[in-house]
């Protein structure tokens, strides 16, 4: 008999992030993966009906999101719940980190950072509380856990402190991986470096900044920055207004390219363009963007922050701390060394195979359910 499950995908009707990423690589592998025996997927709410809906997408008014919180709340209190016993499932895996309150079958919850105990003062403090201890009563019972890196194992070990709990690392996968035959056009005529993802506070995105001003002081003035990516989701998390600032006061406005939320083709050739990746975030609990920038042959600095030190390894160069000064001498480097770009070049080629594609990532989840 196949064992049945049941993934909630509703979040992502806001999803900008990580979430989204995880989310829409999981459905892709299932949609490609050779049809078994012994599983089967439901997806809920219909996929393609999430993708054409715009209501809760963007920038969007605070009755909106408060709409859509009362939503979610209901629907992992109440409908999920009730989905589980309508198709029988035996796993109910949650992708956006709350499982249902209660379920037919086992309640999987995927938590793949611990922000919501690092960076309190990032949410309402009455969300935040509801949320906790929602997650908390979700998964007392009948529950397990998957994480994304052995970092951020630790650390929700270390906040959770539910000791019996089950938490399994299992390694994602992107769905943005360069196809060697593809060609785009340049985007810009002028060598960059680039930087991919929502512009919260946590991304550290006004150091990058600061970072390349010094840098542009040697040789390296006809070179550009383009941060692409569009505002943060929640105003106490957007970084936006002061990066706009930062900017200005910097004189870069013609250095810094900011092309907010761009398509899937604009965004290969961005990557496929590039010089460098830099990826500054002071909390991350994967960093799919380095693995991304692997894959489009690129040298990649990052923050000396857990889970991106796990994931780039000896393949990317690390700061010796997040102070903008040593960023730009990490760029000076990549821009002054061919051999050294190689180098990591080769290294992030052979660091990619470690992680695998969607098939991997897919088999690695069966192999975990076969454990429950």
């Amino acid at each position: 008999m196949k064992k049945k499950i049941l993934i909630d995908i509703f979040y992502l009707h806001i999803a900008q992030t990580g979430i989204k990423t995880y989310t829409e690589s999981l459905l892709e592998a299932i949609s490609q993966r050779e049809v078994r025996e012994e599983y089967e997927y439901i997806i809920s709410p219909n996929h393609a009906s999430i993708k054409t809906s715009t209501f809760f997408k963007g920038k969007t008014p605070k009755w909106k999101n408060l709409l859509f919180q009362l939503f979610y709340f209901i629907r992992k209190a109440i409908v999920l719940p009730i989905l589980t016993y309508w198709y029988k499932s035996d796993i109910v895996l949650s992708p956006d980190i709350l499982s249902p309150l209660w379920a037919r079958g086992r309640k999987v919850s995927v938590l793949h950072d611990a922000f919501f105990w690092e960076n309190p003062s990032h949410y309402n403090s009455l969300w935040r509380k509801y949320f906790l201890n929602a997650l908390a009563f979700s998964l007392r019972r009948n529950a397990s856990v998957v994480t994304i890196t052995n970092y951020s194992r630790k650390q929700i070990e270390k906040y959770l402190n539910l000791p019996k709990l089950s938490i399994e690392v299992v390694y994602p996968a992107t769905n943005l991986l360069a196809v060697p035959t593809v060609t785009t056009r340049k985007m810009l005529s002028k060598p960059y470096f680039l930087h991919v993802g929502v512009m919260e506070k946590r991304k550290n995105l006004l150091t990058l900044i600061k970072a390349f001003k010094q840098f542009l002081e040697g040789q390296n003035s006809n070179f550009c920055l383009v941060l692409v990516g569009q505002r943060g989701p929640r105003k106490d998390m957007d970084d936006y207004d002061a990066i706009i600032a930062e900017i200005k006061s910097s004189n870069l406005e013609d250095k810094v390219i900011l092309p907010g939320y761009v398509s899937r083709e604009e965004l290969d050739s961005y990557y496929r363009h590039a010089f460098g990746y830099i990826f500054p975030s002071l909390n991350e609990g994967f960093g799919m963007p380095v693995l991304e920038a692997f894959s489009y042959q690129l040298p990649v600095i990052i923050s000396r922050q857990g889970a991106l030190m796990e994931v780039g390894d000896e393949a990317v160069l690390c700061p010796k701390t997040n102070k903008a000064a040593d960023f730009a001498f990490e760029m000076k480097k990549i821009e002054s060394d061919p051999v050294l770009r190689g180098e990591l070049v080769k290294k992030g080629n052979n660091r990619l195979k470690y992680f695998g594609d969607g098939k991997r990532f897919l088999k690695d989840l069966e192999i975990y359910f076969e454990k429950l």
